[in-house]
């Protein structure tokens, strides 16, 4: 199951799923151990897909119900990608999806205690999880914070030829950020490369990619994002990388989903590094970090 809930002693409490023949989700905990649960219950919910957000939705019914304090860790938190209206006739998926955490929550307010996201998609997700949602705290991860318990990944950034790839304006505060907590481990500051991408704002398909720099011979270049779907964005920088003599190409998302396969990076991308807030599958070229907090 890809939503784990624990007790005050850090102990997992069972919890079973089904699906009824008509598609709708029912959860169930067994009700001598609902009653025996006291305090602050711990949530870690991999959402992964629709159904898994349904069945978060869910199980935290039964716990509000039973008058539990909840601390939830969401890594991915679901539509952060759909921060705005692009085009006409668009819906403000992460406005709707904000909203809809209150469903539970009418009752009793003060007991969603915490939620913690993973290198949130924008400034716009931790504004709307303020503004629309009744969490008395919520929490931003960085990716420096997740970085920094992969030794293997730590280990390029700090070596003397490597220089951080910004993929776009959107990610100009998150590079910055990274730069930041690594420059100490360095005998000089990391290069920031800025590129500049533009989409179909009805499609969202990429139309370019542009990475701003003249001669990268002999660099080793890691591009930092939050998320990577099908890749297109990250090929088009690794084509323009190489095209520049990069010797080398490293791309670190925090949210891997990598929809077209990993194949699509053969010959582009020396190594992926992504954490566990989704599920991965093996291949050669990636490594997953871990990341836990306790």
């Amino acid at each position: 199951m890809s939503i784990q809930v624990k007790d005050t002693n850090k102990e997992n409490v069972e919890i079973k799923v089904m699906q009824f023949a008509g598609g709708e989700r029912h959860v169930q905990v067994d009700a001598t151990r609902l009653n025996q649960l006291a305090g602050q219950i711990f949530i870690q919910a991999q959402i992964n897909n629709s159904q898994d957000l349904m069945d978060y939705l869910l199980i935290e019914n039964v716990l509000l119900n039973q008058g539990l304090e909840l601390h939830v860790e969401m890594p991915y938190f679901p539509y952060a990608r759909q921060d705005r209206i692009c085009a006409t006739g668009q819906a403000f998926s992460l406005d709707i999806m904000t909203k809809l955490l209150n469903i539970n929550t009418e009752k009793f307010p003060q007991q969603r205690k915490s939620i913690t996201v993973w290198d949130a998609h924008s400034a716009t997700t931790a504004k709307r999880l303020n503004e629309n949602t009744q969490f008395l705290k919520i929490e931003n991860v960085q990716p420096s914070e997740i970085i920094a318990q992969d030794a293997k990944l730590m280990n390029i950034l700090i070596a003397e030829n490597s220089v951080l790839v910004c993929p776009d304006a959107g990610a100009k505060l998150r590079t910055a950020n990274l730069a930041t907590a690594i420059n100490p481990l360095r005998n000089q500051n990391i290069e920031i490369i800025q590129c500049e991408k533009k989409r179909n704002p009805l499609t969202g398909k990429l139309m370019n990619s542009q990475v701003n720099a003249t001669d990268l011979t002999g660099k080793t270049a890691v591009i930092c994002d939050d998320i990577c779907d099908g890749g297109a964005t990250f090929i088009g920088i690794a084509e323009e990388l190489i095209k520049l003599n990069c010797a080398y190409v490293v791309l670190y998302v925090t949210h891997g989903i990598f929809s077209k396969g990993m194949q699509v990076f053969d010959g582009l991308v020396d190594q992926i590094f992504t954490t566990n807030s989704l599920t991965q599958q093996h291949d050669k070229n990636l490594n997953i970090i871990y990341f836990n907090r306790e």
